[in-house]
Parts: C-alpha cells; sequence; structure tokens
C-alpha cells in the first residue's frame, strides 16, 4: 500500500462517518480493486453511496478518484527491471531437480488467485463488451502479443471478427482504422506502458470504441481512460511469467463469449472444421502407421495402436 495513502487515511480517520470508515478500510484492505474500481463499484463494496465514497475521497486529501486509484496502485505497480527479476529467479533455481515442482506450485497458486484479482462483475463488463462487438482488435507487444494472437483466434473459431496486432509505427496506424462505435479494443499490456497504448487508446476513444485491458502493472496507468481493467495476480516473487494467468483469462473469456451465444459458437467451429477438412482433403493428423508407432510407443502400450499388447 502506498505509504501517502496510509498515512492520509490515518490523519482523516477520526474525522470521517461510519460509511467513510468503511470506504477507507476496502482502500487499505483492497489497493488493487482501490487502483481500477468506479465509485460505483467501490460504494457497493462498502456498502456506502457514491456520493459517500467521492466525499472520503475529498476528504484524504485528492482531487478526484483518479488521483486516489494512482495512489493505491504506486506500490502494486512499481516498475519493475526484467534484468533484475530474472536474476532473481536464477537463485531460486540453482536446484535444478526440484525446479519443476517448484514452477509448478507457483502456476497453481497465481491459478488460485485470478479470481480474487479479476472481480466477477468486471469479468463481466469485459464478457459483454466482446460479446457485442462487431469486430476485435486486440494489441499485444513482445510477449503479450502471443496472448493477444490466442484471443482473436479463439475469437474466430467461435464465430466472431477478431485480429491480433503487434505492430508500431507508421504500420500500426492501419490496424487503429479498424476501430468504430460497434468494434471493441483490447489492450494486453502486463508490465510496459508503450506510445502506441496511449495512441490506441485515444483513437478508441474517438470514435466511441469500447476498450478492455489486461493487465498485471498498469492498471493505474490506463483506468481512468479504459471501459474495464482485467488485473492478473504478480508474478513479481514467483518463477512463472505473467503469460500463464493470462492465458487462463483469455481461456476464460472466450469460454464466457461463446456462452452468450452458443448456437453462433458451434457454428463459428463447424465452419472452420469444414474448411479445415476441404483445405487438407480428410484428416489432419500424420496417419500413425506401425514403422511410426513403433519409434514413438505411447507408455505402458506397446506401440500404441489398436489391438496391439505391450508384448507385441
Amino acid at each position: 500500500m502506498d505509504p501517502t495513502l496510509t498515512k492520509r487515511i490515518a490523519q482523516v480517520r477520526e474525522q470521517l462517518s461510519a460509511g467513510g470508515i468503511r470506504v477507507v478500510d476496502f482502500f487499505a484492505g483492497h489497493p488493487a480493486e482501490a487502483s481500477v474500481f468506479s465509485a460505483q463499484e467501490i460504494a457497493r463494496h462498502a456498502e456506502v453511496s457514491d456520493a459517500t465514497v467521492i466525499r472520503t475521497v475529498k476528504q484524504l486529501g485528492f482531487t478526484g478518484l483518479g488521483e486516489l486509484r494512482r495512489a493505491a496502485a504506486a506500490m502494486l505497480n512499481p516498475v519493475r527491471d526484467p534484468e533484475q527479476t530474472l536474476a532473481d529467479h536464477l537463485t531460486q533455481s540453482d536446484d535444478s531437480s526440484q525446479l519443476l515442482a517448484k514452477i509448478s506450485l507457483d502456476a497453481a497458486e497465481l491459478a488460485r488467485s485470478l479470481p480474487r484479482s479479476v472481480p466477477a462483475e468486471t469479468f463481466d463488463a469485459a464478457t459483454r463488451i466482446l460479446a457485442a462487438a462487431s469486430h476485435t482488435l486486440v494489441v499485444g507487444y513482445g510477449s503479450a502479443y502471443p496472448v493477444a494472437d490466442s484471443l482473436a483466434l479463439g475469437l474466430r473459431r467461435v464465430g466472431r471478427r477478431a485480429g491480433a496486432t503487434g505492430l508500431t509505427g507508421y504500420n500500426f496506424a492501419d490496424e487503429l482504422s479498424q476501430l468504430d462505435a460497434g468494434a471493441a479494443l483490447v489492450l494486453v499490456a502486463p508490465l510496459r506502458h508503450v506510445r502506441e497504448h496511449d495512441v490506441a487508446i485515444s483513437e478508441a476513444i474517438r470514435t466511441g470504441c469500447p476498450i478492455v485491458l489486461i493487465t498485471e502493472m498498469l492498471a493505474s496507468h490506463f483506468a481512468d481512460r479504459v471501459d474495464t481493467v482485467l488485473v492478473t495476480p504478480s508474478t513479481e516473487n514467483v518463477l512463472p511469467s505473467s503469460l500463464v494467468t493470462q492465458l487462463l483469462l483469455v481461456d476464460a473469456l472466450l469460454l464466457a463469449v461463446s456462452a452468450t451465444d452458443p448456437d453462433r459458437a458451434l457454428d463459428g467451429w463447424k465452419t472452420t472444421n469444414r474448411l479445415r477438412t476441404e483445405l487438407v482433403e480428410g484428416s489432419l493428423d500424420v496417419p500413425l502407421t506401425p514403422s511410426i508407432a513403433a519409434k514413438f510407443p505411447l507408455p505402458g502400450s506397446g506401440t500404441g495402436l489398436p489391438g496391439e499388447s505391450a508384448e507385441g
């Protein structure tokens, strides 16, 4: 928690009403949510009115909710040095025999914390945006691009128009020209804030295009300018990369969007599979001949071919 915000709460706590105390207790206990929630969402969780939230923010000495969000996110979103992160991970990885077990346990903990990190109402808001979009542009740079591509590919397979891009500079302008009021823009920006993000947001706002942000550390940078923020759990002190929770989140979003129109989703998959069959004129998979199977037997099943035992 940001010491400045903590200090401000301590200074004014005795002057607050019972509702105001519930609001600051929410800020203190849920800094991640405080860094992205709207006044209405904070009010619902603190069981007060929207006016009480705004009044409490002013009593804390902030000019508005945006400034308080940045204060709440200051400790959650420090600038991370990737070189130092790698060095820290290497110190935890000196026993290679335990490395797989450690990274698996860390990944399991990240998965368990994902529902706490992404509140249901925030997830539902993102689902509604994607389900209503005539087409979706997903933007991701560096290691975030595979996540962006996975989301766009999944949307296409369930009957939605979508595309992913990692283009920068002048070339990015052609991608942004797709945006309009019926579209949706998804930014996958876990750790790094680049100029392209700002330009994309500005263009989406200009055209009336709703914006979904998937991030780990940048919630406070964008919260005032996007429609909904999905904050994935911190990976700063664990071995797995942020890809683990981002891909889980993408899978969940795809299932949720599909559930809004199951017939459309099934038709999308049928179309994909029909075209695959026409393209390859049969099975997509390489036939498992006895000679190939003998080279790569399935564990505990001989060659793995039907009717053959482990004894041959």
